[in-house]
């Protein structure tokens, strides 16, 4: 009798998209053109904004429902027969996706953060057999990668310098927010936190400026801090001795004045019950990131600097992605921002379809080998 130790291949999963807008749906191009992917269900509280997404793909992989992300039992029905679920919605319904996930029995992938530490139940996910891959898009996401791979080079770890920079500019709109407007409005005008020396520092709105200089043809942009989940989870998952961990966003000078406005004016507050609600209707008025598309200029940049030393030399390793936003409209129908941001999100996913990741639990990117996500992002252009 000949024994056999072959590997059983399992068919590929089923994948539950929520959330239809500029980031889902540059998600479903790259699952949708997958061979780890059997099916894409677009699912979204705007159902014919999922059906218009499924039609664009043009692809038998494609279809959608209507689901509301905060129906604990709609998002178990929607689940079953899947293998996977990717919350692209807003990161206040994180908790309810993987509450569901888990009781399904699917892996799970998100692009952003709804805490600073997603991880306290990462053991119920490691007892399960599942894995979530938390804040898995451009930054977070691909920053960590690189991040991480950056450190794999080194033996010891100073300082990691993340730093997110865009020139984007439209001739239609005086404001724009490349990703959700109310998560860019609130990350910008809350505090930040830099890691210094095993402790860290509190930073005020606006604060920290630096004139950083980014590759051509980016150049010099003012940099900000900003709070982002990188500064919450490198010096946790690196180690290596890192002492110094910030996160720093290009914002121009309108933009910092018009930020600045908003909240003098008390134009984020909810106004009081039953009157008027002054940050519903500030956000109605603000273009929605897919709108964008074809409607913006300039060069959106992802860059990790890392600093550390091997074999007993100071060494500086820097790594980035960068993309027009004109060419990203004219060969992906998206903005840059949307581009980078779904695909750092699809390639975890197709990662973890294709069985290429194995650890269990609740996970950071940096907690991945990170060399396995730089043949899909080549690929992905």
């Amino acid at each position: 009798m000949e024994l056999r130790f072959d590997s059983i291949p399992s068919d590929p999963p089923s994948v539950l998209l929520i959330g239809c807008g500029a980031v889902g749906s540059v998600v479903a191009q790259h699952l949708c053109a997958s061979a780890d992917v059997a099916e894409v269900i677009l699912a979204d509280v705007d159902g014919e904004l999922a059906k218009r997404t499924a039609s664009r793909l043009k692809s038998p992989k494609a279809r959608a429902t209507q689901l509301d992300a905060s129906d604990g039992e709609g998002l178990r029905r929607a689940m079953r027969g899947c293998g996977l679920v990717i919350n692209t919605a807003l990161p206040q319904f994180n908790r309810a996706v993987q509450a569901a996930a888990l009781a399904e029995g699917l892996n799970y992938l998100d692009p952003a953060n709804d805490s600073r530490d997603p991880f306290v139940d990462s053991d119920t996910w490691k007892a399960a057999g599942l894995t979530a891959l938390c804040a898995m898009g451009e930054d977070p996401g691909l920053s960590n990668v690189f991040a991480r791979y950056a450190a794999d080079g080194m033996e010891r770890v100073d300082s990691i310098k993340v730093r997110d920079g865009d020139t984007a500019s439209s001739p239609d709109y005086p404001f724009i927010a490349l990703f959700s407007p109310e998560t860019f409005v609130e990350e910008t005008l809350a505090p930040s936190r830099i890691w210094r020396d095993g402790k860290y520092d509190s930073v005020p709105p606006f604060g920290e400026l630096e004139a950083y200089e980014f590759p051509a043809p980016i150049g010099s942009l003012p940099v900000y801090s900003v709070d982002h989940e990188e500064v919450d989870t490198l010096p946790r998952f690196i180690g290596k001795g890192v002492r110094y961990v910030d996160f720093k966003l290009a914002l121009d000078p309108p933009t910092v004045q018009t930020l600045k406005l908003f909240r003098d004016l008390h134009l984020l507050e909810p106004g009081p019950p039953g009157g008027p609600n002054p940050r519903r209707a500030l956000f109605s008025a603000l273009p929605k990131p897919a709108d964008l598309a074809g409607r913006v200029d300039g060069y959106a940049a992802i860059l990790v600097e890392v600093a550390g030393e091997k074999d007993g030399h100071s060494i500086v390793h820097t790594i980035y992605a960068m993309l027009g936003h004109r060419e990203a409209a004219q060969r992906f129908g998206a903005t840059a921002t949307a581009y980078l941001t779904g695909t750092g999100a699809a390639a975890g996913a197709l990662l973890l379809a294709g069985g290429s990741i194995h650890e269990k639990g609740k996970l950071s990117p940096e907690n991945l080998d990170p060399k396995p996500f730089f043949p899909l992002l080549r690929k992905f252009g």
